[in-house]
């Protein structure tokens, strides 16, 4: 009889046991729960884009993203920009295509279009500082395409009025208003318009922006690029390249250069324009990595970064010297595709790239160069003593 009492609590107690275990167990897996919920995207809180692949709309049912519509009718365009050109600022590469339109356009508006189905998320109407006087202000505008993809113009002119109701008044810098909840936009549909002035100062083209969250540009250095340093140009893709064949044909065959020379050969370029045992792409005078790669500055006339990018058309010099920007164009004698240089070799700059002097470039190793630059005089046989030196 003991026996059959004490077997009784020892089953009691284990049934006890495993009740309890099942309950923690529960417990923990609705509190877990519930902290996933709460990271998720919701209303209240931002949406997650360029630097992760959670987006509320990663695992929508129309990934892959496919542009199906015009931005802009490719009968009004005089040339597309390749994307990894040197900003304007002349302070860094960036991932954005611009667009100019063919003179016999300027003063008229030119319709912009949803390329695809997507959702106004950000935005903003602003004087843009680096435009002239008496210039029309900017709007930017930024749309989620799903599946991680984001698409942005910039340097638009106008909007349609659902859009205007949504922003701030006019603004004095470009830092975007969030819009909750989003404007949805079907393909086809007017987002609004750009408007070439014809007068000095007026930003010559728009921007076509898309950022790819399962893209990852690979870098010499891709410490120096990761972990949101490079929040823009991580994740930057040709837009064209999404577009059906058609569609991207027709762009791709407006490839050109900023002066407007259409480009021989059909191609978008790459966020990412660093190639190993040459000179292209960006280098810092910091071989420490101390910030992002827009905390630029100036050792003299040396920055940090300069920014090295050929085309058919021009290689393109930023942030060395006085000027933004310095060139040497294809018919010049120095002309060489920084690509090509992967020894040393010096530029000469003349009247048609807004300076003059020279540039000296000799690689160490993949990740090392040194440059010598002078305002003044033409190329040397060899580089000068005490250039500075350079590191991806």
């Amino acid at each position: 009889m003991k026996k059959v009492v004490v077997f009784f609590i020892i089953s009691i107690l284990i049934i006890s046991g495993f009740f309890i275990l099942y309950h923690n167990l529960g417990v923990r897996f609705d509190e877990q729960k519930s902290k996933n919920e709460l990271t998720q995207d919701s209303p209240s809180q931002p949406l997650k884009y360029s630097n992760s692949q959670d987006s509320s709309t990663q695992n929508d049912k129309n990934c892959p993203v496919v542009l199906t519509e015009y931005l802009v009718d490719p009968r009004q365009v005089q040339k597309v920009g390749q994307v990894g050109v040197v900003h304007g600022s002349g302070k860094s590469i960036v991932e954005r295509s611009y667009i100019s339109i063919k003179p016999e356009f300027y003063e008229q508006k030119i319709l912009l279009y949803a390329p695809t189905d997507m959702t106004l998320i950000s935005g903003a109407h602003y004087n843009n500082p680096s435009a002239g006087q008496n210039t029309m202000p900017d709007y930017v505008l930024k749309f989620d395409a799903g599946c991680g993809v984001e698409i942005l113009l910039g340097h638009m002119k106008g909007v349609i009025p659902e859009i205007a109701a949504k922003l701030t008044p006019l603004k004095q810098d470009s830092r975007e208003d969030e819009i909750r909840p989003g404007i949805e936009f079907k393909a086809g549909d007017k987002i609004g318009y750009y408007f070439q002035e014809n007068k000095e100062g007026a930003v010559a083209g728009f921007d076509f922006i898309v950022r790819d969250s399962s893209v990852t540009n690979q870098f010499i250095n891709q410490e120096r690029y990761s972990d949101d340093r490079a929040r823009n140009l991580i994740h930057g893709v040709c837009p064209y390249d999404y577009y059906t064949p058609e569609k991207k044909q027709d762009y791709y065959n407006l490839f050109g250069g900023s002066g407007g020379k259409l480009f021989e050969v059909k191609d978008c370029g790459a966020s990412s324009r660093d190639k190993k045992g040459t000179i292209s792409g960006m280098w810092f005078l910091d071989k420490e990595i101390v910030g992002e790669i827009y905390d630029n500055y100036k050792d003299g006339e040396y920055g940090s970064p300069i920014s090295l990018v050929g085309d058919e058309e021009a290689v393109t010099f930023g942030n060395i010297g006085q000027s933004p920007t310095l060139k040497v164009y294809a018919n010049e004698p120095t002309y060489k595709l920084p690509i090509q240089v992967t020894t040393e070799h010096c530029y000469n700059f003349g009247t048609n790239s807004r300076g003059s002097g020279f540039a000296y470039f000799k690689v160490i190793n993949d990740e090392t160069m040194d440059v010598y630059y002078s305002s003044s005089g033409n190329c040397p046989s060899t580089i000068p003593q005490n250039p500075k030196r350079y590191y991806k």
